[in-house]
Formats: C-alpha cells, structure tokens, sequence
C-alpha cells in the first residue's frame, strides 16, 4: 500500500454559517509558531470512518479550512471552505512502538506526519493551516494533527482530536467551540498599570526576527541534551505531602510560606517547583522568576468566552524569587510563588489586561514582518505543562489504551515541557494499566551540564521527602547517554 491523500472539507454547514472571514485576535497572531500531536491506539481502525468522522469534525473547526488574509486586517477566509489533506500512510511500527510506545515527547525520527512549515504558509507557497495524518497498520493506527498556532492553542488542538474521537466512535459530548464574542481589550490607562502588566510578560513576547532576513542560528544558539524526568503518582502524591508539610510548617512560624495557604498549593505547582530548583544547577544564574503558561478562557468572558477557539494561552508570572542554597526553603519559595501567580492570573481584570498588553506584542511584529522566537533568558524559565489536560478521552474507542506523542522541538534551556503519563502495557498480563498522577518531564540542557541537572534532580527529590522515604528515586534519562539513546521505554 502507499500513501494516499485525501482532500477533506466540512461534510455539512459550519459553526461559522455562510460568514466569509473570521477575523483573527491579536492574541492568534503567533505567525512562526506550529505544533503536531499524534494519538496511537494499539489496533487497526478503519481508514473510510476516520475520513467521515473528521468532514464531520470540520464543521466544529471550519478555521483549519480556511486561508490566512492579512488585508485590511487579519482574518481566516472560511467561505467557501478549502480541502484539507488527510493522508493515510502505510505504517511497520516495531512491537515495541506499536505497544509499548510510553514516552510522550518522542525521541526523534519523528513519526513521518504531514508537518506545517511556518515559512510555507507565511509566503503564500503552501496555505494549509492544517494538516492531518493517519499511519495504519495490522497492530496499531497512529492519527495525527499539525497546525499553525495561528488558529489553535493545545486547548483547541486536544479538544479537535477528542472530538473527532467521538465522531468515529458515534458519541458527540463535547461542547462546541465558540468563535463570537472574542475582543481585543483596550490597553491600561493607568501607566503604572500598564508598566506592571508589561513587567509579567515573558522574553518570548519581545524576541523578534524579520521574515525576510531569517538567521536560523538565533533559534539554536548553543547545543542543548535533552533531560526526562519520570515521576510515578506515588512519587507525585509523596513530593505534594512533603512540600505540604513544609508549608504548614513555615506558615505556623509565620515565615516563608505564610503568603499562600498552604492546603491551596497543588501536584502541578510542587512538580513545577522541584524541576526548576533542579536546572539552577546548570544555570550560570539562578532561575529568580518563572513564566507557567496557563489558559485563560473563561478568567473573564466579556472578552475570552470559556470555549472560545484560536489561541487562549496566557502566563502566570511569579514576583522575584529570592534564592535559598537549602533545596527545601527554594522548593517552597518557588511553589508557593507559582500558585501565588495563578492566582494573580485567574483575576479577570488582570487577564483582560494582560490580553490587551500580550496582544499588543504579537500584533506590533506581525504587522512589521516579524516573527518570534524563544531566546536565552537568564534568571527566567517557562513551565509549559499539560499534566492536567484529559488527554486519555481521546482513545477512538480504545479507553484505556491510547497513548500520546509530542514532538521534541525546543531547541533551547529555558522551556519545561510536562505531561500526563501515558498507559502502560503489561506484556505479562495482556492488560493495560494507567498510573493516576505520573508525570513525564522534558527539559533541554545546555549540552556538558546534564548530568548536573540530573544529580540535582536526585539531590533535591532526597532533601525535600527525606532519605528515608519509602518511594525510590525519580527516574531521569540523560539523552546524551549512548545508553540512552532508545526510542522507547517503559517508566513503571
């Protein structure tokens, strides 16, 4: 069998009626930003039905069968609505990819998926603002989603691929997106105001680089090795109790810790907290503010509805962390600062702000012919964690047993990538497991320092639940390891 590429639109009327352009925010305007995930489940499903269930799915997402307009101003054109390629491509997964595939970033080769190039689509030479994949095999079917960041954040790309599980499966329950009702923000009258909101920006937002003059270097400026740190729920649950007990106990002697309740810092902010003490150690200069990405739908919806569709990504920033050379004090200091940013973030006059001012920052480049780009950023790091996201509800009528894949992309030391783990096969027992709270973490570190960041993993994990714990060692892989450098491996 070869490859075979279907041109799909919407198989009836769209959310979007008869209307010929939707017009983009000026939070949608990441020009130079894409993303691919891929859902594998372990039997062959059939190709017509993933065909007929996506046309249905297009009428929900009419955006990914539109074309960029950039005059008079930005928009998709949706009427009438273009094809977009599905391919469906011969696929020999080995046993072990086919089953036991349980890393979430895949070490590269990636999957031979259909890919958005940015560039492509910004010229004019290739205008799809999405492209789908399916790898069928007699063991395992891979389906997979790339797309410009221009019309989807991760929120709408998951809730895509969960819908168009559900159209395969037969059993629509999601809410549909929604495309009214989103407005750009007027900017803080107030300067002070607006110099603060300013101040939690993160260096992405003003790192630019002109279109037509691109130096590719600036993207990889120094050589990275990729780190994974595995954490069981077990591990998760113990590292929570243990920065939970630190928190009570700084907050009973009213010192650090006491701005926070304790009971209100979670599993995400603890995880957040142990990985970024953990980098310093490959750092010339300490991590003293952290940038976590949030999505801001619903904070305030007269201006961002809780379904809205594009791009609702916003950040939580911390206040300035002062260092402690005791693992315990910065692990506190640092989680205790995120769930105080989240809370900050979750205010809806503060999101309004932070709309109007982020979305001056992507609009002022993309009006000039700039792109953007994640640089150094000493002092400062990225949590991008979707360890909280339903990915299993997309499983194409295999529950349990579907797993996801993200590329491994960032190139640079100062982004943190978190996910849910995937399910496990258990070869012995014929059965599929889910461990309810592992985590998988990907870092990128500067290439001769990542085994520092991993001793200090270890170093941290010991000081913070103690010696004597009762749960082993977090499990991390140095990628640079020639022992390594496997495709997969199973974490539980």
């Amino acid at each position: 069998m070869s490859s075979v590429t279907h041109m799909i639109v919407p198989s009836g009327p769209t959310l979007l009626g008869e209307k010929p352009l939707y017009r983009l925010s000026k939070n949608d305007l990441l020009l130079n930003y894409t993303g691919y995930i891929v859902s594998v489940v372990p039997a062959k499903l059939d190709v017509d039905r993933l065909r007929e269930a996506i046309a249905r799915t297009f009428t929900w997402f009419p955006l990914f069968c539109g074309r960029l307009v950039r005059e008079p101003q930005w928009a998709i054109s949706v009427s009438p609505p273009q094809p977009v390629p599905l391919v469906i491509k011969p696929w020999n997964p080995t046993p072990s990819e086919s089953m036991e595939a349980t890393l979430v970033v895949r070490v590269p080769p990636a999957l031979p998926i259909e890919d958005i190039n940015p560039f492509r689509l910004l010229s004019g030479e290739e205008p799809f603002l999405g492209k789908f994949t399916v790898l069928t095999s007699e063991t395992a079917t891979a389906i997979a989603m790339s797309c410009t960041h221009i019309v989807s954040d991760l929120y709408v790309a998951v809730k895509f691929m969960r819908v168009w599980s559900q159209q395969y499966v037969g059993d629509v329950i999601d809410r549909p997106p929604v495309y009214e009702g989103i407005v750009d923000p007027e900017l803080p009258a107030d300067p002070a105001r607006l110099a603060f909101v300013r101040s939690k920006l993160p260096k992405l937002l003003s790192d630019t680089f002109p279109f037509d003059k691109i130096d590719f270097s600036i993207f990889a400026p120094f050589p990275v090795t990729r780190v994974d740190v595995f954490l069981s729920g077990a591990q998760v649950r113990a590292l929570h109790d243990a920065v939970l007990r630190l928190a009570a106990a700084a907050a009973a002697r009213g010192g650090q810790g006491s701005n926070v309740q304790p009971s209100a810092l979670t599993r995400q902010d603890v995880l957040s907290a142990l990985i970024v003490a953990a980098t310093n150690a490959s750092y010339d200069t300490p991590v003293t503010q952290i940038h976590s990405v949030m999505d801001c739908r619903g904070v305030n919806p007269a201006f961002l509805p809780r379904e809205a569709i594009a791009n609702g990504i916003q950040y939580a920033t911390t206040t300035p962390v002062t260092i402690s050379s005791d693992p315990r004090e910065l692990v506190l200091s640092y989680a205790t600062h995120i769930r105080a940013s989240l809370i900050e973030a979750r205010d809806p006059q503060y999101v309004k702000d932070l709309l109007a001012v982020s979305g001056e920052e992507w609009y002022g480049p993309a009006q000039a012919n700039l792109g953007h780009y994640v640089a150094p950023s000493p002092g400062q790091i990225c949590i991008n964690s979707s360890y909280r996201v339903n990915w299993s509800a997309t499983h194409f009528g295999y529950p349990g047993q579907a797993r996801w894949h993200h590329p491994d992309t960032v190139p640079t030391d100062n982004y943190v990538l978190m996910f849910p783990s995937n399910p496990v096969y258990d070869r012995a027992s014929g059965t599929w497991r889910t461990d309810e709270g592992a985590c998988d973490v990907s870092v990128k570190v500067r290439t001769g320092r990542q085994d520092l960041f991993a001793a200090e993993v270890l170093r941290v994990w010991k000081a913070v639940v103690g010696e004597g714990s009762k749960q082993p060692l977090p499990k991390v892989v140095n990628f640079g390891h020639k022992e390594a450098g496997i495709s997969w491996h199973a974490k539980l």
